[in-house]
């Protein structure tokens, strides 16, 4: 009998290092394909943000944007660390994923093969998510959350006050990145501090600990505020750019809902069978993990948009937990038929996960293109007309087609501060349109740029085309009056960033009548 059950503990673990070691592989291989992926989409935009305020512009006073402080300080201190290219980025990526991935085997502790599964998992969903997920700022938030829960863990565990005081220091962070978080941390807080009285221990200085640690993150947030002399707008910006913001491009409910988990959804059905057939002990840090589906869930759904970048806090704390309950599941011996039906559904978790959503995640890696026309048709085109020589004298009216982010590349200044179109294209009731509108009529007014670079879609809810000029009469017969239309472009390839391939927006290029000549 001895024998027999060192025979099966040996297999057990040679079980385990063999999907490992595949899953392992996978994520290396990601890592390798990734390394060229250049910087594009959301992160591109808010590195130009970053780029500008060191130029002289504030966010929020000069720099109209929806995002809370917190993702321009991340993203400046990054981009003055790493660097400022394609490369750094990557790399910055990567730092993410190792600390999310750290955090992960701590929270699935002692299992380490937990650990592994799932946290391969995390990564792999977040590489086939593609090009414009990198370092994004729900991604940032959802790994500073993974890693304040790991230590939150810990301090229970190990009945210790620093942990607790790092788990408040990141989740404050998170929270300057979007504010939804303050809830969630709470009553992970709570939770933990009735666990530590239950095994009469006094709780009251780690909850000092880590409420005091919490202030940090929104102290830097206020004073960066203060020093951009930008606290005025940014409150404005909370009661007019966020909520029209937060009201375009809504999905409906069953898109969420099937979207929050598509990459996971086999996994997830097995998963869900099994907890209804062994329905697993509630223990505290069970019931922290399940409160992080909860919130990331709700999340997901509340931000109505359905983008990928979104789910990462939901699937930061399902794949753990998931990895977990398969791995207890995997351990029960018995010849009952619960037992039985268990293992199984275990064991077809574990094998779905490593050998059929992780090589199908590498291959969608493997065939993503990272071709930049937009950029490199519209750079070419720049330099045509002066390259460094328009800095301050070239305006984009876009949002993330591309011009922002061939601005940074190229390191030119706009000319004004509005850097989103839906501010300007928007209904002419909604005040923050009319404002905007407004705010760059004047400054166009005061100083034409040389050149505007218009792109062909409007962000988020379109139309393309250049119909969003349909929108304001007063800015197309301002074009029309004043600007030569120089360039038009359009794609002739579409874009595989990600798992389906989409054609990228063309653009015009119109340039000042007056300087036509003097620009050719």
């Amino acid at each position: 009998m001895r024998r027999l059950s060192s025979i099966t503990a040996f297999a057990d673990r040679g079980f385990k290092l063999t999907l490992s070691l595949c899953l392992v592989i996978c994520v290396l291989l990601f890592f390798f394909w990734s390394i060229h992926w250049p910087l594009v989409g959301d992160a591109s935009l808010i590195h130009y943000i970053c780029f500008l305020m060191d130029h002289g512009m504030a966010p929020y006073r000069d720099l109209g944007d929806m995002n809370m402080p917190g993702v321009y300080i991340i993203e400046w201190i990054v981009m003055h660390t790493f660097g400022m290219g394609d490369i750094a980025w990557r790399i910055f990526d990567f730092t993410l994923m190792a600390s999310a991935a750290a955090a992960i085997l701590t929270i699935t502790l002692p299992d380490w093969f937990a650990g592994v599964f799932a946290a391969s998992l995390f990564i792999l969903v977040h590489g086939r998510d593609g090009l414009g997920q990198g370092g994004q700022r729900d991604l940032t938030m959802a790994v500073c959350l993974l890693v304040s829960i790991a230590f939150l863990f810990i301090g229970v565990r190990k009945i210790r006050s620093l942990p607790f005081a790092l788990f408040g220091l990141f989740s404050g962070i998170a929270a300057t990145i979007k504010p939804t978080i303050l809830p969630f941390g709470a009553v992970l807080l709570v939770l933990a501090l009735v666990t530590l009285r239950k095994r009469n221990q006094q709780a009251f200085r780690f909850g000092v600990c880590a409420t005091l640690a919490f202030l940090i993150g929104p102290v830097v947030a206020f004073c960066f505020l203060l020093k951009k002399h930008s606290m005025g707008a940014f409150l404005e910006g909370l009661r007019s750019v966020v909520p029209y913001y937060a009201s375009l491009g809504h999905k409906p409910l069953s898109f969420l809902l099937s979207h929050s988990i598509s990459p996971l959804m086999p996994l997830v059905i097995i998963w869900v069978v099994l907890i209804a057939l062994t329905r697993p002990k509630l223990t505290w840090e069970r019931t922290a993990l399940l409160c992080g589906v909860g919130f990331g869930l709700v999340s997901y759904v509340v931000q109505a948009r359905g983008y990928p970048y979104y789910r990462y806090p939901l699937l930061g704390f399902l794949l753990p937990l998931m990895a977990m309950d398969f791995i207890a599941a995997l351990q029960v011996r018995g010849k009952a038929m619960l037992a039985r039906c268990s293992s199984i559904l275990a064991l077809a978790g574990v094998l779905v996960g490593a050998l059929v959503i992780a090589p199908a995640s590498i291959f969608l890696i493997r065939s993503y293109e990272p071709h930049e026309d937009f950029i490199s048709s519209l750079q070419q085109n720049l330099n045509e007309l002066g390259g460094l020589k328009l800095s301050g004298r070239v305006q984009c009216v876009d949002s993330i087609s591309g011009c922002g982010t061939t601005l940074y590349k190229m390191r030119l200044v706009q000319s004004t501060g509005v850097l989103s179109d839906f501010l300007l294209f928007g209904p002419d009731t909604t005040p923050v349109i009319h404002a905007t509108r407004e705010e760059f009529r004047r400054e166009i007014g005061e100083a034409p740029p040389d050149v505007i670079v218009v792109s062909g879609w409007l962000h988020i809810d379109g139309p393309g085309d250049y119909e969003k000029l349909e929108r304001w009469p007063t800015f197309k017969a301002y074009l029309a009056n004043r600007y030569v239309l120089k360039t038009e472009w359009t794609p002739s390839r579409p874009n595989h960033w990600w798992s389906r391939k989409q054609w990228p927006d063309g653009y015009r290029v119109y340039v000042l009548r007056a300087n036509q000549d003097n620009l050719r």
